[in-house]
């Protein structure tokens, strides 16, 4: 029985997630005698998605088999997994998508002209994270992008690595912590996509920040977000953030637009 990439990132997944489960979160008592797994045994989580060992363990391992939406279900249930873990367990479970697209795609440049109309921070990316369109909002209150060569211009990468932006944060702890979230979800569906490795591998290497919050394998899907800027004359900016994705049909884009909060 083969293994492939995507399901090994699914079992990866799972043992993530499984050694976060504490025995008496679900209503497994302890006996005597000290466990050496962190978490549930792969037995128990067997036990209580209604799975035989041989199979659940297969899953962990990344053998190349496909389990049912029961199945799924019930491994969620017992993972006690999050609505956003749930969908990405599935996501990986049945995923489609082959590839990204060519980072030189061709974007229609109407979308640019939208966003600059728009009166607050707003702009488009790519699932990579890379910044296509932007307004003077957004070069304005985030960050200069047109400072940015187009290949140095991935939003996660600036983030981390722009100590600009971080100092001006409020909430960077929060926000870093879903940022990341979201990317490792996306991540997850592409492990095989060039470009998305090498920027894992810069920020890996280059901030320990990122390195910690990429080992805790937390998921999150796009969602109303909140972030607290200063800007330039140290006032600080409260927004909430809107995201849409599928923009003009476009699986590949993500729309986010930056609505203050008085």
């Amino acid at each position: 029985m083969q293994k492939s990439v995507h399901s090994k990132v699914f079992g990866q997944f799972l043992k993530s997630r499984r050694e976060r489960v504490q025995p008496e979160e679900v209503g497994i008592h302890m006996t005597s005698g000290r466990r050496r797994t962190p978490g549930l045994r792969r037995e128990e989580v067997a036990y209580l998605s209604h799975v035989s060992v041989t199979y659940y363990t297969w899953l962990e391992q990344g053998k190349d088999i496909q389990p049912s939406r029961d199945v799924l279900m019930n491994i969620g249930q017992a993972l006690q997994l999050s609505p956003d873990e749930k969908e990405h367990l599935f996501n990986l479970a049945y995923n489609e998508a082959l590839s990204l697209p060519n980072d030189e795609e061709q974007y229609n440049d109407s979308l640019q002209a939208t966003i600059y109309g728009l009166p607050f921070p707003s702009f488009i990316t790519d699932q990579r994270s890379k910044v296509i369109f932007w307004n003077q909002g957004a070069e304005t209150m985030l960050f200069p992008f047109s400072s940015c060569a187009s290949e140095e211009r991935y939003l996660l990468q600036l983030l981390f690595l722009e100590g600009s932006i971080m100092d001006r944060i409020q909430n960077w702890d929060e926000f870093s912590t879903y940022s990341v979230a979201v990317f490792r979800g996306i991540y997850d569906r592409f492990p095989e996509d060039p470009i998305l490795n090498q920027l894992l591998l810069n920020l890996k290497q280059q901030s320990k920040l990122f390195q910690n919050l990429w080992e805790q394998h937390q998921i999150e899907q796009k969602k109303v977000s909140f972030i607290s800027i200063n800007d330039e004359q140290g006032q600080t900016n409260h927004f909430r953030i809107h995201s849409a994705t599928h923009v003009d049909g476009n699986e590949n884009l993500f729309w986010c637009m930056y609505v203050p909060v008085s």
